[in-house]
């Protein structure tokens, strides 16, 4: 029995060479049903796993306290003077430091836009008031000068930490240690130049920033007593969702809030934005998927076509054969292994093209290609599979043809 279908196998391997343009015209849909599950899947894979990575630089264990309907750009990234209703207190952040056991530093921020001047230019840069461990709980390294010392926020100097972008702008090529800056009535000496970071997943430029004491910025240059909120970080990953429920628990009872009063403030982390970019993703990924198994459907369509067409080409070839003994379970299993071979030809082709296109489109926008077997897998089972059904038909059509009107046939 395994000798009959190593025969056909052989058989359909001849037949395909015979007809090498039309076998080829009829692999296409298979070609680029496979290669399209293959690129789609892995560049959404690797796009959510540059997102994802994207995130988790933004803060190690990082969870973000604002005031509840607080309208600003981005969390305690924005803000203003809207500031001034703040229900988030620096004393709060203190007291979430001491008093949480899950949470291994808080700090309270706010930032505003504003207009600084160098000796060489000016330029709009988001202001970031900070109080100690600012830096730390961001995970962003410092890569010329120092950080911002206790000293620093305490006393409070007017000192600040200057990132990549606001430094090319306002210095151009210039080494930012030590020289001054102007921010509206106030002179800062530059302490620190931060280490790149890139743009977030929001698109906003990390570097463009200066980070200066959080007294100087509300008192001195907006005129507010309160910050946005604070940001805080876990003592590690798993203690993320028990430092969100202390820190919950500890303001409600500092703001004195009753059991059937909602929250005066908004807490998120880190933690919540990968899942939702993992959630995102991994349904992006499904959809993508489905999608390109239509265009498989569709090859499975042409090679039906033209299995047909065989049919009707090898009438005559196919009554010979009965006629000298061949059974009809003979004739339907040489038409299914013919559909079965070539679509996994044409499978195999679209999984050599789909990786390297993959990897091509990977790169060009600039993410890790995360190439899944099982999905290669997965998209050459199906394509094998489409060929097979969609060349049942034909298969049956040739078994059941009447073998003395197949030898009469031209």
């Amino acid at each position: 029995m395994f000798a009959l279908w190593i025969e056909c196998f052989k058989m359909g391997l001849r037949e395909l060479w015979r007809h090498k343009l039309r076998s080829f015209l009829t692999m296409i849909g298979i070609i680029m049903g496979v290669s399209v599950v293959i690129i789609c899947v892995t560049v959404v894979q690797g796009v959510k796993g540059a997102l994802i990575e994207d995130i988790r630089k933004a803060g190690k264990n990082m969870i973000i306290v604002i005031t509840k309907d607080l309208q600003t750009a981005g969390g305690v990234r924005g803000g203003g003077g809207a500031a001034a209703s703040s229900t988030v207190t620096i004393a709060d952040t203190a007291a979430v430091q001491l008093e949480c056991d899950a949470v291994a530093a808080a700090c309270a921020s706010h930032q505003i836009h504003m207009q600084v001047v160098s000796e060489k230019n000016n330029f709009n840069v988001p202001i970031m008031g900070v109080t100690h461990s600012y830096v730390a709980i961001r995970n962003w390294g410092v890569s010329a000068g120092r950080d911002l010392e206790p000293f620093d926020i305490v006393a409070p100097r007017r000192v600040c930490l200057i990132g990549q972008t606001a430094q090319r702008e306002l210095f151009g090529d210039e080494n930012p240690l030590n020289k001054h800056i102007r921010i509206n009535h106030l002179s800062f000496k530059v302490v620190g130049l931060l280490e790149p970071k890139g743009f977030n997943p929001l698109g906003m430029d990390e570097d463009n920033t200066i980070i200066i004491p959080l007294r100087i910025l509300l008192q001195n240059l907006i005129g507010i007593r309160d910050p946005s909120g604070f940001l805080c970080s876990a003592t590690s990953d798993a203690d993320v969702d028990l430092a969100v429920d202390q820190v919950t628990a500890l303001l409600r009872q500092r703001h004195k809030l009753e059991e059937d009063e909602d929250n005066d403030f908004t807490i998120t982390t880190l933690k919540e934005k990968e899942e939702q970019a993992r959630t995102i993703s991994n349904k992006m990924t499904l959809l993508m998927f489905f999608i390109a198994l239509v265009s498989l459907v569709v090859g499975g369509v042409g090679i039906m076509n033209i299995m047909l067409v065989a049919v009707t080409e090898r009438t005559r070839e196919i009554g010979i054969r009965m006629a000298i003994g061949a059974s009809g379970k003979a004739i339907n299993r040489q038409f299914l292994v013919e559909a079965g071979v070539i679509s996994s030809v044409g499978g195999i082709a679209g999984i050599l093209l789909g990786v390297g296109l993959a990897i091509l489109i990977a790169n060009k926008i600039g993410v890790t290609p995360l190439i899944s077997p099982a999905i290669v897998l997965i998209a050459f089972g199906f394509s094998v599979g489409v060929g097979v059904v969609f060349g049942l038909l034909p298969a049956r059509r040739a078994a059941s043809l009447n073998p003395i009107e197949a030898l009469r046939h031209d």
